[in-house]
């Protein structure tokens, strides 16, 4: 049973963590980032794009702030995990992700961001933000941030979603789809490969193989 639910778990993750996967904003945060390529925030970027639709921000703010205060996450201490330096860098976190919501959650319910809130504008936010001066070097590196985000073409992208109306191209994409889930699927088959081998991956045989004889079922296709 044990060995049944870690093999159900480590289906599941790959799967959850991809819940933007077709979201052009992560699209647009991931080849931002590589530009910053030791930033750890490489590996949040669902987690960042959740708090900002949960709290209603814009989903740039919190990669400018943690810019403008740790470079992305390059520069910041490691005890805390505090890559947008709340509290002058003192405030304490158990992970990256929870200073990703509660910054979110700060900018989003605090009531010293009301006139930010309303206005969106950079400005109100910093001042409230930073609280001391000077603010315009500050200011002028969220804004680069934002603006760089921003300009990040995903044109490509945005032609092969408009393709997926063509039923030819959904099939290729739906087979292809399906390639990719069960590779996944299969390379944590430990009883029946070396580590990192290579394989081809029979479609029709390994939908109806059964697993540590404990699986009375064929194992089911992916949702495609």
């Amino acid at each position: 049973m044990i060995k049944r639910m870690l093999l159900i778990l480590l289906f599941i993750i790959p799967l959850a963590s991809a819940g933007h996967s077709m979201d052009l904003r992560a699209l647009k945060i991931e080849r931002f980032l590589l530009a910053y390529p030791n930033s750890p925030l490489r590996d949040h970027i669902d987690e960042i794009l959740y708090c900002a639709d949960r709290f209603g921000l814009d989903y740039r703010l919190y990669l400018a702030i943690a810019g403008a205060e740790s470079t992305f996450g390059k520069k910041y201490p490691k005890d805390n995990h505090n890559l947008t330096g709340i509290l002058n860098g003192s405030k304490q976190f158990d992970s990256i992700y929870e200073n990703i919501f509660e910054t979110h959650k700060l900018i989003a319910t605090g009531k010293w961001y009301k006139k930010y809130r309303k206005t969106n504008d950079v400005k109100d936010l910093i001042y409230t933000y930073k609280g001391v001066p000077p603010y315009n070097h500050y200011i002028g590196n969220v804004r680069f941030a934002l603006d760089k985000i921003n300009a990040v073409s995903v044109d490509d992208e945005k032609a092969l979603l408009a393709g997926k109306s063509s039923p030819g191209l959904k099939k290729v994409l739906s087979k292809q789809k399906q390639k990719e889930q069960l590779s996944v699927w299969n390379s944590i088959r430990y009883d029946l490969y070396e580590p990192h081998n290579i394989f081809e991956i029979d479609i029709k045989k390994i939908t109806t193989e059964k697993r540590w004889g404990e699986i009375n079922e064929p194992i089911g296709l992916p949702d495609s």
